[in-house]
């Protein structure tokens, strides 16, 4: 009975059933009328689910979207990106409402991944959604390169990157000028002057996969420091913070900054302060063996090599009228030269130190001096201290010492003489260095470069004819020898046989100049040499890039 009623009532609910679908017109997904759906895929391979980007850099994503029977005119799109890499609890950046992205994804570098997503919206059929995501991996752009830090206002500084196969390390993509980095990452540029610019590394980077971290330390026209990462540039450590010096008296300032040996040294207005740059990244009290000792003019020549222990970094202390040295690593000495007949490196009370460098091995250290009575200039050298070796007769039980090469006490070396015509340029430079594995001073004016070559006879040969001049109304403000930054940080890694890592073409062989047309129009050029012996430069090879505002100062980094 129960069955039969139950029977009875489809049958009179048939008829309207049938009426009411006969009439309805379905937009949805039944099988009379379907919406076709967005279909998002990705023709890049390498994109499909992951995408890596470079930090600053541009990324392209250009994603395949279709819907059968519509043109695309009723889809929006919207990119965006998590705030923060690997949360629980997203919240998302709009970065673009193209349908493709083309742009930088600013975001810090980080292991964890980001999310980027692509929203696509149909408004023509009641704002359906499709979501295409991917794991988003931020990683550093910034290789070895040139790092120029200028000025725009003569107030703020901001920081410019070049990669280019010629100056950055087994770089084979097109150059890649990266601007306004400090702005870019930080939303301004930094609120100061940074006058000074250092390149080092924490760690030893002769040991391939160690770790090591790249830092700029800059000081500012106020003798200031702040120090960089130079994964992303963001800010490491502050004078305020005491991650660079533990405590900094009243009117602290730092002069330089100087990598010898293994050594990492900051001179102040309060002595000298070091620390072993393999571990350590913080300056804690003044290094006692620096007591009463004082670089003249910050003029030095230091060396970098981590192998040379023994007069890695030499100086003319002027009060004390002598050439000194410093000698150790973990365990310091200063210690002085002992004389010779051409000029007694303990009676230099009377000069005034101009440009210092070391030779590559360490062997040579040369200064340029001024007299400060006749106002004449000369180059001295002075030797590096070698220690007694020999071997022994039975080395088993170490008897019978037999001596092959006497110990050679640091001395006085060479003395060469400018004539007038070195002098009257000297007079008007703006910069003046030393090349570094050739026996060329380089004399800068605002107005042309000129090589000097010492190394026969006891006069140095000047050259008045200019290697490079700037462009009509360009002065040239600055000029200083071209080094990769590992070269400057630790040498031995680019001499060993093999090195650890190859110098290029340019590394020793090359001019960084800089050039200004107005106060806020800065150019850098890099002027290969064309012979290095002579000093000679090839302008027509050189690399130029243009687009500062006052440069302030230029280095090469590593990475």
């Amino acid at each position: 009975m129960k069955k039969n009623n139950i029977t009875q009532l489809i049958i009179l609910l048939l008829p309207n059933i049938l009426w009411f679908t006969s009439c309805y017109e379905d937009k949805s997904s039944f099988v009379t009328n379907l919406i076709p759906e967005v279909q998002i895929s990705i023709n890049d391979k390498n994109q499909e689910n992951s995408i890596y980007v470079g930090y600053q850099s541009p990324v392209d994503i250009v994603p395949s979207i279709t819907q059968d029977g519509f043109d695309g005119s009723n889809l929006r799109y919207e990119w965006a990106v998590t705030e923060e890499p690997s949360t629980s609890n997203p919240v998302y950046e709009i970065i673009g409402t193209e349908k493709d992205f083309h742009g930088i994804i600013n975001r810090p570098i980080s292991n964890g991944a980001y999310t980027l997503k692509l929203t696509v919206t149909d408004v023509a059929n009641d704002n359906l959604q499709y979501i295409y995501s991917w794991e988003l991996y931020v990683q550093s752009s910034f290789l070895d390169g040139l790092l120029i830090a200028d000025s725009e206002n003569g107030t703020t500084t901001d920081f410019t990157l070049i990669n280019n196969s010629q100056i950055t390390n087994q770089y084979t993509k097109e150059e890649r000028i990266f601007r306004h980095i400090l702005e870019t990452a930080n939303g301004a540029a930094y609120d100061e002057l940074l006058t000074s610019l250092t390149y080092e590394v924490m760690g030893n980077t002769a040991i391939l996969g160690s770790s090591h971290l790249n830092q700029i330390w800059a000081i500012s026209s106020t003798g200031k420091s702040i120090r960089f990462n130079c994964e992303d540039y963001s800010i490491n450590g502050t004078w305020e913070d005491e991650k660079i010096f533990l405590y900094c008296p009243t009117d602290f300032q730092i002069k330089s900054y100087i990598r010898s040996s293994q050594l990492f040294i900051a001179y102040t207005n309060n002595g000298l302060y070091s620390f072993l740059n393999v571990a350590g990244n913080k300056f804690s009290m003044p290094n006692s063996v620096f007591n009463g000792f004082e670089i003249n003019n910050n003029v030095y020549a230091a060396n970098s090599s981590y192998s040379i222990g023994d007069n890695h970094l030499v100086w003319l202390d002027k009060p004390k009228g002598a050439f000194y040295s410093l000698n150790g690593t973990s365990y310091n000495t200063c210690t002085p030269y002992i004389s010779n007949p051409d000029f007694d490196p303990n009676d230099m009370g009377s000069q005034t130190a101009i440009a210092a460098t070391s030779s590559q091995d360490g062997s040579l250290a040369t200064f340029l001096l001024k007299d400060d009575n006749s106002g004449n200039y000369a180059i001295y050298t002075l030797s590096q201290y070698k220690a007694e070796e020999g071997h022994y007769e039975d080395p088993d039980n170490w008897e019978g010492w037999i001596v092959t090469s006497p110990e050679q006490p640091a001395a006085a070396k060479n003395k060469y003489i400018i004539p007038a015509a070195g002098k009257n340029l000297l007079d008007k430079a703006v910069s003046i260095f030393f090349g570094h594995t050739n026996n060329v001073l380089y004399v800068v004016t605002d107005a042309a470069i000129y090589s000097f070559t010492y190394g026969m006879g006891n006069e140095v040969s000047v050259s008045t004819t200019s290697q490079f001049t700037p462009s009509n109304g360009e002065k040239i403000t600055k000029a200083k020898l071209y080094q990769q930054g590992q070269y400057t940080n630790q040498l031995d890694v680019m001499t060993g046989n093999p090195p650890t890592i190859s110098p290029n073409a340019w590394n020793n062989k090359a001019l960084i100049i800089v050039t200004q047309s107005a106060e806020f129009n800065g150019k850098v050029s890099i002027v290969p040499m064309k012979q290095a012996g002579a000093g000679t430069l090839d302008v027509s090879q050189a690399l130029v890039y243009d687009g500062f505002g006052k440069i302030l100062d230029v280095t090469t980094t590593g990475y």
